[in-house]
């Protein structure tokens, strides 16, 4: 079985790059739209949108704690940090389920 660092060496270097900015971006939206959910929650009314936007904010949560600590913002973690992300995604299925569910819930709430 192939390790995730022995595959990301086989891709060209820009496309190397690339693919960790778009994990850094991925993460970054993430915990941007886990603030803005917090932030609408203690405004909205509607109580079917709040119970939606509870478990959102809950789930995205939940999946950043997951994350590997980290002592900077998100955008500005090491390539390293990333791979310690995939590793885990790679090897944990609950959290590749979480994180699908993620996925399809923080784009809606980017668009709030």
């Amino acid at each position: 079985m192939m390790k995730i660092r022995e595959k990301f060496q086989q891709y060209p270097t820009d496309m190397q790059q690339w693919m960790v900015q778009q994990e850094k971006t991925k993460l970054t939206r993430i915990e941007t739209a886990l603030k803005n959910g917090k932030k609408l929650y203690a405004k909205i009314e509607d109580e079917n949108k709040g119970k939606w936007l509870l478990g959102t904010t809950i789930l995205l949560e939940q999946y950043l704690s997951l994350l590997p600590k980290r002592n900077c913002p998100l955008e500005a973690v090491s390539d390293d940090y990333i791979f310690q992300v995939w590793e885990r995604l790679e090897n944990d299925s609950s959290l590749r389920e979480l994180i699908a569910q993620v996925e399809t819930r923080y784009e809606a709430l980017l668009k709030i």
